[in-house]
């Protein structure tokens, strides 16, 4: 008996016979093959735009996160340069850097006024101060995400996260610059990370760091830190942020001074030849003394210090206990050597710190934060970083321990 419709049935059971899946037999490979293809496609475009974000640079207009308020205090604006003829590709400014290839021969760049800078061997530095090393769009984005999922976490523990860009002394005396410079300065990677990160809570200092210098020195031109009066210059912005981003709280303390005082040279360049300038290394003078702090540094030892005495880079990780600070609020801080000159500050604003050198120089070894928090349980996590660490992005697969 057949049945109706031309299917094959085998007889007394009405089931099709199995001659049937024949003519639909190749159906399974087409389908294999149009997956293939749109795979082919999504990868190609996906390379594409991978490429694309690895050449492409990143945009350097200024932004302003979530809170415009509290942006304007923490991001204080910063003129941008009339032109970017290194984003832009203008040939005369490659040609004027060829040109100048002599000067650029030594490990250290000499500007105006017996001012000098690291060459390119540290970090492209120099590079980096005329725009000539940019950053593309997936360093950038790569950092952004590196610290939304950092602040994201902390968020769910209620930690507070404060990140904060220690300028390079080019970014605060920029005029400081070789003659030979003037026309080819660009933006800096600095401007291109605080346009792609509008809303993470990133401290900028630049402005008020050149607002003071009006004054007094920041930096010094044969250093490559900021001076101690710089760091106190910082601790002001950084309060000030803070009182904005959480007006309901108690203000940062920020300790009186009677005003500023020079020291003496501190030559970091002399072995390259870079003779003595001045200004003079500056310093504030505190109205009344610090709370002394006692300091358990790396290699076991513990010593009590008058409050003004630094953290210096080479005692971490190192934790500090004060007795009668400003607050019993306890501080995770990964830095570097620019925070040597925060230290104070930090010793006196928490009852308990713990400063770990983060390595962002070096990612054999990236900081775990999970691991860190876990085992210290801070109320805030300070990430102090150098503007010129910023061309090392992590690379993927490196990541926050979340």
């Amino acid at each position: 008996m057949s049945g109706t419709g031309g299917a094959d049935i085998v007889h007394g059971v009405g089931i099709p016979s199995p001659r049937w899946w024949r003519r639909y037999r190749d159906i399974p490979l087409v389908i294999l093959i149009i997956l293939s293809l749109i795979a082919a496609v999504v990868g190609w475009v996906t390379q594409y735009r991978i490429d694309a974000e690895g050449s492409v640079p990143a945009a350097v207009a200024p932004t302003t996160g979530a809170d415009a308020a509290g942006a304007a205090v923490c991001r204080p604006e910063v003129d941008q340069p009339a032109t970017q003829p290194w984003i832009d590709g203008d040939p005369a400014a490659t040609d004027t850097w060829a040109s100048n290839a002599d000067l650029l021969a030594d490990p250290v760049v000499l500007g105006r006024d017996g001012w000098a800078f690291y060459n390119d061997q540290v970090e492209e530095n120099f590079s980096q101060a005329v725009g000539r090393r940019f950053l593309t769009v997936a360093e950038v984005t790569a950092w952004r995400d590196y610290f939304e999922t950092l602040e994201s976490a902390l968020a769910e523990r209620d930690i507070e996260l404060s990140i904060q860009i220690s300028p390079s002394a080019t970014s605060v005396y920029p005029e400081q610059l070789p003659e030979w410079t003037d026309g080819i300065v660009g933006s800096t990677p600095l401007d291109q990370f605080l346009a792609a990160s509008p809303d993470l809570p990133i401290v900028d200092f630049r402005q008020d760091l050149r607002d003071a210098a009006e004054s007094d020195a920041v930096y010094t031109p044969v250093n490559s830190h900021w001076t101690d009066w710089g760091g106190y210059v910082a601790w002001q912005t950084y309060a000030a942020c803070r009182d904005a981003m959480y007006p309901d709280e108690d203000p940062l303390w920020v300790p009186a001074v009677d005003g500023v005082e020079s020291t003496r040279i501190f030559n970091e360049y002399a072995a390259y030849g870079v003779p003595d300038a001045d200004p003079a290394w500056t310093a504030p003078v505190f109205s009344e003394p610090l709370a002394e702090v006692e300091v358990a540094a790396a290699d076991g030892t513990s010593a009590t210090t008058d409050g003004e005495t630094q953290v210096d880079l080479s005692k971490l990780p190192a934790s500090t206990t004060t007795e009668g600070a400003q607050t019993s609020r306890e501080a995770l801080i990964l830095r570097d050597s620019m925070g040597n000159a925060l230290t104070p500050y930090w010793g006196q604003a928490f009852a308990k710190t713990w400063q770990v050198q983060h390595r962002y120089d070096d990612w054999s070894n990236p900081p775990n934060y999970r691991a860190l928090v876990d085992q210290y349980q801070p109320d805030v996590v300070i990430v102090q970083l150098a503007e010129r660490h910023l061309v090392n992005a992590p690379a993927p697969g490196i990541g926050t321990g979340y």
